[in-house]
């Protein structure tokens, strides 16, 4: 089992930096599951879904802490 070094995370401050940028996202995420439930799907454009995953993608940088590339 690999384990992470503390140089192989991303710095405290960096990970709240993006989890504070990534919270309107996540609200459009919420937004767009709320429509989905509703049945009005049709309505949301590709752009949203698209800014809605780049935010659980921040998220998972923001809480990890790991790098994706």
């Amino acid at each position: 089992m690999s384990r992470l070094n503390t140089q192989d995370k991303l710095p405290l401050n960096l990970r709240i930096l993006i989890g504070v940028v990534a919270i309107p996202s996540l609200v459009l995420a919420g937004m767009l599951g709320v429509m989905t439930f509703n049945g009005q799907f049709q309505e949301i454009s590709i752009f949203e879904w698209i800014y809605s995953i780049a935010g659980f993608v921040a998220l998972y940088i923001a809480v990890t802490g790991k790098r994706l590339f």
